[in-house]
């Protein structure tokens, strides 16, 4: 039941940021859309069920409007062809800014180029884009191996070195930034705990994978140890589907996850399964990162165009430190 409620909480937290948001209708011209030029911005991402992703556009929204920018967001639901569409919108409308995380970089090509020949600012999220005025990045390999380097420092300190601990990976290989991602996290576990072993994969996005990612897991590999994560979503379904399925006994399981979200740092407090996550600064952060990287090129300023997130890992050891700072108000 606890499970139930909790993601329960976590899907009615993504519907309510997703009420927010101000959908660009197809055709534009609606009473709703955002008002053509002047500090407009417009956000298009590719998957809002994501919720560090919907906790973003929401703080980006917020914040836009205490800077004096009308920010609109909409969802392109991992459709390339929608996601074109969208940004054809936001050129039609006239916005000043439009902020991407792409479901595929290269449909976006030639519509990006359109923006930027319109004197529209183009600023991408995570995902590589060929034509842009500034990107804000994950170094997606090195944070895929501190996450698996934390991993393989827990299962050094639990087994011994002859002992065969059997792990899984909760992957998203659509993505070329996740695959780089997970590379970092296979690479570390392999390197620094050669005696683990790696026994089942399968994509996660959301807390619902991870939840039945966790459980299959466990149910063909009941010896498994060790699961680590590519993202916030499946590290927290990942913890629940631990728990369902019979472990009781936390101490001795350890689940590794990215994205550092309240739910995550919350369990790690509360000493569930999820051993640590990999803060990149968290959802509010980036979406106040990306709205300030919009200002600058507002302004004129002189910015690099490639920025990338911090890595930091979030254990026992400062997890109450990181949810006093980030999530206590």
């Amino acid at each position: 039941m606890k499970k139930l409620v909790k993601l329960a909480a976590a899907a009615a937290t993504v519907a309510l940021l997703l009420t927010g948001c101000t959908t660009i209708p197809e055709s534009g011209g609606s009473s709703d859309a955002p008002a053509a030029g002047g500090d407009s911005v417009g956000i298009t991402f590719s998957d809002l069920s994501n919720p560090v992703w919907a906790e973003l556009v929401q703080e980006a929204q917020d914040y836009g409007a205490e800077k004096g920018l009308s920010v609109n967001f909409v969802d392109a639901r991992n459709d390339a062809a929608q996601q074109v569409t969208q940004i054809e919108n936001f050129i039609q409308q006239g916005v000043s800014t439009i902020i991407i995380c792409a479901v595929d970089s290269n449909a976006l090509v030639d519509v990006t180029k359109r923006a930027q020949e319109a004197g529209i600012k183009v600023v991408g999220y995570t995902q590589v884009l060929e034509n842009y005025d500034a990107q804000y990045l994950v170094d997606a390999y090195n944070t895929g191996y501190a996450n698996g380097e934390a991993a393989a420092t827990w299962i050094n300190a639990n087994f011994d070195e002859g002992e065969t601990v059997e792990w899984g990976l909760m992957d998203l290989p659509r993505f070329p930034e996740i695959i780089e991602r997970a590379d970092g996290i296979k690479d570390a576990i392999a390197e620094l705990a050669p005696n683990a072993e790696l026994v089942a994969t399968a994509p996660a996005l959301t807390a619902e994978d991870g939840v039945a990612n966790a459980e299959n897991f466990l149910q063909a590999n009941p010896n498994l140890k060790v699961i680590a994560t590519i993202g916030g979503g499946g590290a927290v379904g990942g913890n629940e589907g631990v728990k369902s399925s019979g472990i009781s006994d936390y101490a001795s399981f350890g689940l590794f996850g990215i994205d550092a979200t309240e739910n995550e740092i919350q369990n790690i407090i509360d000493g569930d399964p999820e051993k640590s996550t990999v803060s990149l600064g968290g959802g509010k952060a980036h979406g106040r990162t990306l709205i300030d990287i919009t200002l600058d090129l507002f302004a004129g300023e002189d910015i690099e165009k490639d920025q990338y997130m911090p890595i930091t890992v979030i254990d026992s050891s400062n997890a109450q430190e990181y949810y006093d700072e980030v999530f206590g108000g």
